[in-house]
């Protein structure tokens, strides 16, 4: 089928454009009819009334302490001087007081790590008492199973939100984000997303030159990337059904929906940002072959998936988490003029009659990280309005629908997907809930609803 044929196909799938659910609708929207690497790209809008005088300290609390939580609130101090974290939320005591101890070692910001005892709260409904406190942003930084929950409680109480990724781990969370957008949009509370590639620079200007034409029309796009297994927590005595499996989060689909969607979101939210769209459908296959044992949960070690874009063009996306192997992490993007290589996230190398090279030889760092919170303050200080929310919830659901892929064996459309019931989080949490009854994923007998 040549290139013209299929894209006509493809386009007959695409959702309609009058469904809210369709992911070219709001793009094209907030860019006036035309998609470019800015409709994708956390752009700050025009300048308002700071909501922040450049005089004003700015109060933080940390919910989810644990090292990315930790590692946010270190960003957020360093990113602008005025910022004092005052409170912390953590459903473990211990993993509060070592973030907090960790914290007031780095000597350059101790000063501002000024947690009262009274600011101090644990246990499952932690979140509650953090959000009824002055603070004015909250980092959420807990397992990503309890994303859509946080984030529509931090915008209900009007806080300012940096969220992890992922938004969600299954589509009902994902419709819950995207309403939680939705009305951070109206209040004027900013919601920044910590998938950092999109204020690295190195991406940014690679996606810029993509989306300017560098290298043509993008034809067929695959991005790679392998790395080794993680840590277990053996069982304590004594430990419930939901503190072992909180403890060991990144093994439960709902806690933390398959590593697919909990680290790889990082490149399937790169490539729906240089493609300029989302996809159409997607078809995958995966497995367990080297985590095969109960402690490591229900999840996956590998992924293989082939997405179908609206203009005809795929994407073959490929990752793996297990011990032992070679290490890979890398992107190529064919263009009908030239070619773009991508290793790791801050080396690009466009060959064509654009030639480009980022990061070649020169030990560039990344610095996604840093940058997407010194965007954040300097942006709230400046009266500017930062709201990732949209690419956030979406791009998650480019990954839930490739997981839903592999584990049934059937093509998901970016609509099924949409459109889904299926919400993986109990309806209330305590310490002695029943788990969620969960089987490995069996594809060809495990359905999609």
């Amino acid at each position: 089928m040549n290139h013209e044929r299929r894209r006509a196909d493809l386009a007959a799938k695409q959702p309609d454009d009058n469904n809210v659910a369709s992911p070219r609708r709001s793009f094209l929207k907030a860019s006036g009819g035309s998609l470019t690497a800015a409709s994708f790209a956390p752009a700050v809008a025009n300048a308002q009334t700071p909501h922040v005088s450049v005089d004003d300290d700015i109060r933080i609390g940390l919910i989810g302490c644990g090292g990315r939580g930790t590692g946010a609130t270190l960003n957020a101090l360093q990113a602008d001087p005025g910022i004092r974290l005052v409170a912390m939320a953590d459903a473990v005591e211990g993993r509060l007081s070592g973030c907090l101890q960790t914290l007031r070692r780095k000597g350059d910001f101790a000063d501002r790590v000024d947690v009262a005892d009274d600011m101090r709260f644990t246990g499952l409904d932690a979140y509650k008492q953090l959000l009824a406190t002055d603070v004015d942003v909250v980092l959420l930084a807990t397992p990503p199973g309890f994303r859509p929950l946080h984030l529509q409680a931090a915008i209900d109480a009007g806080k300012h939100v940096f969220a992890e990724k992922p938004a969600a781990v299954d589509p009902a969370g994902v419709r819950s984000v995207l309403q939680s957008t939705a009305k951070a949009r109206e209040k004027g509370l900013f919601i920044v997303a910590g998938l950092q590639a999109r204020y690295e620079p190195a991406s940014i200007e690679m996606n810029q030159r993509i989306h300017d034409g560098a290298i043509g029309e993008i034809l067929n796009a695959r991005m790679t990337r392998y790395t080794g297994g993680l840590w277990v927590k053996p069982r304590q005595p004594g430990q419930t059904d939901v503190e072992y499996q909180l403890s060991n989060w990144h093994y439960h689909t709902w806690l933390s929906g398959d590593f697919l969607i909990e680290q790889f979101v990082h490149e399937i939210d790169r490539m729906a940002w240089v493609m300029g769209d989302y996809p159409v459908s997607c078809t995958g296959t995966g497995g367990r072959q080297s985590r095969t044992e109960e402690m490591y949960g229900h999840i996956f070690d590998h992924f293989a998936i082939l997405y179908k874009f609206a203009s005809g063009a795929e994407l073959f996306a490929t990752s793996r988490q297990q011990t032992g192997c070679d290490s890979v992490f890398e992107m190529r993007l064919a263009g009908t003029k030239g070619i773009c290589i991508g290793a790791g996230k801050t080396k690009y190398d466009i060959s064509g009659a654009s030639a480009w090279q980022f990061g070649q030889g020169n030990g560039r760092k990344q610095q996604g990280h840093q940058t997407e919170h010194d965007t954040f303050y300097r942006s709230l200080r400046s009266g500017g309005y930062l709201n990732n929310g949209d690419y956030f919830a979406r791009s998650t659901l480019m990954a839930i629908m490739a997981r839903e892929s592999a584990y049934t064996g059937h093509e998901i459309t970016w609509q099924q997907a949409m459109d889904a019931k299926q919400d993986l989080m109990p309806d209330e949490i305590a310490w002695d809930t029943p788990v969620p009854t969960w089987k490995v994923a069996v594809p060809g007998k495990t359905a999609f609803s």
